[in-house]
């Protein structure tokens, strides 16, 4: 009876039903593996329950373990050079052997102006020994992942019980924890290195150069590991009043606890001592005369890897915390009979409180030093109500109008924060013939920002970003935004379902929407994150600097530069190398309409002794048109890079006779562009299925096996000459290629 309303309802609402209870055990056991080669994948279910007169129980347990995914394992993610693909050359000058920067005269950037010579242990350079004009590169896909390794493991708890004849009460909990580890890449840096360091060699005279420099032959490989935990409890109970009435009342708790740490991350004081740049300092562990200076000008892999423990002793900690309380009460039952049916009422109310909490810690410096502490909460208060009215039906149906049914609903919220908030919804069902169902909605709807967007850490991380045919030293500012406002929309959906008696087993069904945002809430330049610098699209977002001819722009990124919230993941970079600072904080954007179709048919016939059943969905989306700003101009998105794509499609065909199940699919995802409207072709694959089910009788007796095989032809992703140096679009295509695995279920 209920839709999404008020809070939930811009995003959308997936309601999914958990068993409430289950009689005897059943056990799962499932192997699966890339054909290809990596990840291997296993899981291990275990279900428990019982039922008895007026109540039951279920207890499940599952552990699923993936292992991780190299990016050597697949040649389209081995390598950022991809031109062998049809490709760029994506790699970095951030590179071992490193490359002497200078000022291009021009531009005042900095560039690539002497490369340092490998196959040398940097001790006996002369100027003459650099090669002036020549590049190093790195592969910065070098021993990263394309997947992480994560173990999940859930369970979950429900149980039921009649209190008499009138009342049921409730109470379930859900627990689950994933814990993954990533590799990441190699820390890169431009390093500042003069006199003060024993190694010192200017090709060009000057009395300090600038070093581009990747430490990938110096420092083990960084880690990106940590935990994602939920906890979910209720407990409620559920009454009938009489006279077709029902009232249900609970009270909930959720929590959501996410830590993450970081390891290998350069420790700046540090390297500025193993260069030479400042001072022995004693709050450290590291000592220059005790263990030696850093070479940035060998070009030898492993010289300075007894100084990696010291450099790369740097490490973040973030741990981020989410609970909501909730108590909720409503009633619903018929309110008065029309010739139609009986009109019927639901009435509701919802307290909650909103919680957040998040601390930032980082070590690059001589001790840990923690950059933010949030503790945050809100109170919202919320009503509801809908009434459902049956106009026509099959007390008063007649040729044409089957049956005639109106649905009026609304919902007012209350924040502290943001005032109150009411959003209608309408909704008609027109049933033409028995079998056919027409049916129309319009809805206003809201969506005030979470505690985390209103205030997330701040957080300003280096980077190298593309613009031309080059990358520059970007600065990248994230974090929440405590002037949001709240999102609204409104929608209009239009559809019909099919079931006609002449073709028993058919089913069709479409609903077209037509959805307009306000003020929608987002980090507008992560959707091309890595082509900010040249999407026209985000230009608002780019503040384009040159520190090296203006005093401004110096003392604009100087002043970032100092703030706590400067992350050392990306390395270390000198004020007068960034070209850019980005913008990627929460931010509300001006507008954005949503246009598109849904269809969905089915099919199932017996043919002989044999049921066949036939399926096919699709998704096709006319219209995704964004402003960012209310001064941009409206850019249409549909079928571009990092939002919707036109057209989407699983078709589906199952053969069953007696025990054994045959299966097949065909996806099928439309080619897009990307944001310099490039083509990356479209994304055919095929699965397959067999299960067999064991006799009911004997000691096979409730045995399954099931075969499942994805992408048949083991079809790579389209290729994608991704800036991030991998040859596909990660948002949409599968790295993984054919899996195969096994299933083995056992009920006892």
């Amino acid at each position: 009876m209920w839709g999404p309303y008020g809070s939930d309802a811009v995003a959308g609402v997936v309601n999914i039903i958990l068993r409430r209870d289950f009689d005897g055990a059943e056990t799962r056991l499932l192997g699966g593996v890339g054909t290809a080669g990596e990840p291997a994948e296993v899981q291990l279910s275990q279900t428990l329950g019982r039922r008895w007169p007026g109540g039951g129980f279920i207890l499940s347990y599952e552990l699923r373990r993936r292992e991780n995914l190299p990016s050597s394992a697949r040649s389209y993610a081995a390598d950022a050079d991809l031109r062998a693909l049809g490709g760029s050359d994506q790699r970095i000058p951030q590179a071992f052997p490193g490359n002497v920067l200078v000022t291009d005269p021009t531009t005042g950037a900095l560039t690539p102006g002497f490369a340092i010579p490998g196959g040398q242990d940097g001790t006996h350079l002369s100027p003459g020994d650099f090669a002036a004009g020549a590049v190093n590169f790195q592969n910065q896909r070098q021993g990263v992942d394309i997947l992480p390794k994560q173990t999940l493991n859930s369970v979950y708890l429900a149980a039921h019980q009649a209190v008499g004849a009138r009342l049921e009460l409730t109470a379930d909990a859900r627990f689950s924890q994933r814990r993954y580890r990533n590799r990441q890449p190699a820390p890169t840096g431009t390093l500042t290195v003069g006199r003060g360091n024993p190694y010192f060699v200017s090709p060009n005279g000057a009395a300090s150069n600038r070093i581009a420099y990747s430490f990938a032959n110096d420092l083990p490989t960084p880690l990106a590991y940590g935990t994602a935990e939920t906890l979910a409890l209720s407990i409620g109970a559920d009454a009938r009043l009489g006279r077709g009435w029902r009232a249900q009342g609970y009270a909930a708790f959720a929590q959501g606890i996410e830590e993450a740490r970081g390891g290998g991350i350069l420790n700046s004081i540090i390297l500025n001592e193993a260069l030479g740049n400042t001072p022995d300092n004693p709050a450290t562990a590291y000592s220059p005369a005790a263990d030696g200076y850093f070479n940035p000008f060998s070009g030898l892999p492993g010289a300075n890897a007894a100084l990696g423990g010291y450099i790369g002793s740097g490490f973040a900690f973030a741990r981020g915390r989410d609970r909501v309380t909730s108590a909720n009460l409503q009633a619903d039952g018929p309110l008065l009979s029309l010739p139609g049916g009986a009109v019927k009422l639901a009435l509701g109310v919802q307290a909650r409180r909103e919680a957040f909490q998040r601390r930032n810690t980082v070590y690059v410096t001589a001790a840990p030093m923690e950059i933010s502490h949030l503790d945050l909460s809100r109170t919202v208060g919320a009503a509801f109500g809908e009434l459902q009215v049956p106009i026509v039906g099959p007390g008063n149906a007649r040729p044409g109008l089957a049956r005639l049914e109106v649905s009026l609903s609304g919902r007012v919220e209350h924040y502290e924060s943001f005032g109150t908030t009411a959003n209608p919804k309408v909704g008609v069902l027109w049933s033409p013939a028995d079998g056919l169902n027409l049916r129309a909605t319009y809805g206003r709807a809201f969506r005030a920002p979470n505690l985390r967007e209103v205030a997330d850490p701040e957080s300003y991380t280096p980077g190298l970003l593309a613009y031309g045919g080059g990358r520059v030293v970007t600065l990248t500012l994230s974090g929440g935004n405590p002037d949001l406002e709240p999102e609204t929309a409104r929608s209009w959906t239009l559809g019909f379902d099919l079931r006609p008696r002449g073709v028993p087993g058919l089913s069709l069904s479409a609903t077209a929407f037509d959805v307009r945002f306000r003020n929608r809430i987002g980090q507008a330049v992560s959707a091309n994150l890595a082509n900010a610098l040249q999407d026209p699209t985000l230009s608002s977002f780019v503040t384009r600097i040159s520190p090296g001819t203006s005093a401004a722009d110096l003392a604009l990124i100087q002043g970032l530069l100092a703030s706590p919230y400067v992350s050392g993941l990306a390395g270390t970079y000198p004020a007068e190398a960034y070209g850019a600072i980005v913008d990627n904080r929460y931010v509300n954007t001006a507008s954005l309409r949503v246009r598109g179709i849904d269809v969905s048919a089915a099919y199932r016939f017996a043919l002989g002794q044999d049921d066949v059943r036939l399926g096919a969905e699709a998704s096709y989306m006319a219209t995704y048109k964004q402003r960012l700003t209310p001064t941009s101009p409206v850019v249409e998105r549909v079928n571009t890079m990092n939002f919707p794509v036109r057209f989407r499609s699983r078709v589906t065909a199952d053969w069953t006779r007696g025990p054994l199940t045959l299966g097949a699919a065909f996806n099928y995802t439309v080619a897009y562009r990307d944001a310099l409207g490039v083509r990356i072709g479209d994304q055919p694959t095929f699965d397959l299925q067999a299960r067999w089910a064991g006799p009911r009788q004997g000691p096979l007796q409730g045995v399954a096996l099931l075969l499942n095989v994805r992408n048949l032809f083991d079809r790579d992703p389209p290729f994608y000459d991704n800036t991030l140096g991998i040859g596909y679009d990660g948002a949409q295509g599968d790295p993984i290629g054919r899996f195969v695995s096994l299933q083995l279920t056992r009920a006892w």
